[in-house]
């Protein structure tokens, strides 16, 4: 039997690239969190100055990992806990009519030398200065906040009196190492913030000013750069491979595939380069993969426009530059599409969906490779 092609070797990359990317990221979820909503208690619980049992849990911003756990604990009385990595900065949690952080009351705290402090702050504008101490709308209960630094995350713990908070969360986080004085008190400006849409009943959250919050531009951005890159792209090559027995069908149904998978991945970067990056983790290598994608399946573009005719000498280059490009930027589209959901941290669905779509392809690749052999032998 015939020695497997170069397509058998692309195969055995796309899946060893598969499993690399899924141990990546069971590390990545292993490791960058101490605190998550499935804990079945918080850990400093009993530092705690009021009774956490039974609060509802949200991950609000998980580009930063803050994990928000509240409850209205009695009459006109809601309590929360806000948990943070602890990187020597401030976390901050603002409550807004609207969801801008001008004119909104936030509730900050930080921990330095093993003891927490907790302050209100009025924000009365973008700049440091405007950001005033000790002033604000919220009506904080008495002697029950506190800041807990524990295994490296920060638990801020305070309690409001309201009968119904304030729909919107703004949520900052200050620079690394970079602590509000004790003489004056006033907040750095932050390293990251993000206003959400909040619904206290069902726990959903969603971008400010992003209409219901069921469909972001964050996820519109995903699902075309995996639909257009990432499916329609390895198709397309499946088609042009294994259908050619269908001339010329193979042919118009491969350039329709690919053509479509372009301008898909075309609208997802242009959405891509509109989005918000704060806090975003690892999207500079996110991006230069994708510029490096487009501009491979560019070259595929442009190839079919230089296609040289099949008795011409120099086709055999033609091809061979036609399908190595092709299959390195299906490998780079697998790779970057996990890379994404890893980075927006999507749900378990999202990945696992896309990581079975990539498991059968790289199993009809292989059937249709066995296939080829077999025929050649004959």
């Amino acid at each position: 039997m015939a020695a497997p092609s170069g397509a058998s070797s692309s195969a055995r990359l796309v899946l060893l690239s598969l499993l690399g990317f899924c141990v990546a990221l069971s590390r990545q979820e292993s490791s960058s969190s101490t605190d998550s909503c499935g804990a079945a208690k918080l850990a400093v619980a009993s530092l705690v100055p009021f009774d956490t049992a039974g609060f509802r849990c949200a991950a609000n911003w998980k580009q930063q990992d803050f994990v928000l756990r509240y409850k209205n604990t009695g009459p006109s009385e809601w309590s929360f806990v806000l948990s943070a990595p602890d990187k020597g900065s401030y976390v901050a949690v603002g409550f807004s009519g609207k969801g801008a952080m001008v004119g909104s009351s936030a509730v900050a705290g930080w921990a330095s030398n093993g003891r927490g402090t907790v302050k209100q702050y009025y924000l009365g504008g973008k700049s440091p200065d405007e950001v005033a101490p000790n002033r604000g709308l919220l009506k904080l209960v008495r002697n029950k906040s506190a800041v807990v630094s524990r295994s490296g995350r920060l638990y801020l713990a305070f309690q409001l009196s309201t009968d119904y908070p304030q729909p919107y969360l703004i949520y900052a986080v200050g620079p690394d190492g970079n602590l509000p004085p004790s003489s004056t008190l006033q907040l750095p400006m932050h390293q990251s913030m993000a206003s959400r849409a909040f619904n206290y009943t069902s726990g959903m959250s969603s971008s400010a000013g992003a209409g219901d919050g069921t469909f972001p531009a964050e996820r519109k951005h995903g699902l075309l750069a995996m639909m257009g890159w990432g499916v329609l792209m390895p198709i397309g090559m499946i088609t042009a491979r294994y259908f050619r027995q269908l001339d010329p069908c193979w042919f118009y149904s491969h350039l329709a595939i690919q053509v479509s998978g372009y301008a898909i991945g075309i609208a997802a970067v242009v959405l891509g380069f509109r989005l918000n990056e704060d806090g975003l983790r690892n999207v500079g290598v996110h991006k230069a993969l994708g510029i490096g994608i487009l501009a491979m399946a560019s070259l595929q573009v442009l190839a079919i426009l230089a296609r040289p005719d099949k008795t011409s000498k120099v086709r055999r280059f033609w091809n061979w530059y036609h399908h190595n490009i092709g299959r390195a930027a299906i490998l780079v589209a697998v790779g970057n599409v996990f890379l994404g959901l890893s980075i927006a941290q999507e749900t378990n669905a999202y990945i696992v969906s896309y990581g079975v779509f990539v498991a059968v392809w790289v199993v009809a690749v292989a059937a249709f490779e066995v296939k080829r052999c077999y025929a050649d032998d004959d």
